[in-house]
């Protein structure tokens, strides 16, 4: 999984079709010298358009899910 919440590419997968860079709505990825990057990995809010869109399924979202607990 990556470091930082952003989605992880599977560069072997990836076709550059360019699909998720126009589906992301924060502008986060960008095709680059040949490679999708994260443009701006900050902005990512996890929406998962580019997953959703990826025809070669080559984009996931990973989702930390923690409890917090109740203060009674």
């Amino acid at each position: 999984m990556a470091d930082k919440n952003v989605p992880v590419i599977d560069r072997q997968k990836c076709t550059l079709c360019g699909m998720c860079v126009d589906a992301c709505p924060e502008d986060v990825l960008a095709i680059e010298a040949g490679n999708l990057v994260f443009a701006d990995a900050g902005a990512c809010t996890m929406c998962a358009a580019c997953e959703s869109i990826c025809p070669e399924r080559a984009v996931t979202v990973y989702y930390h899910i923690s409890w917090a607990d109740k203060e009674e």
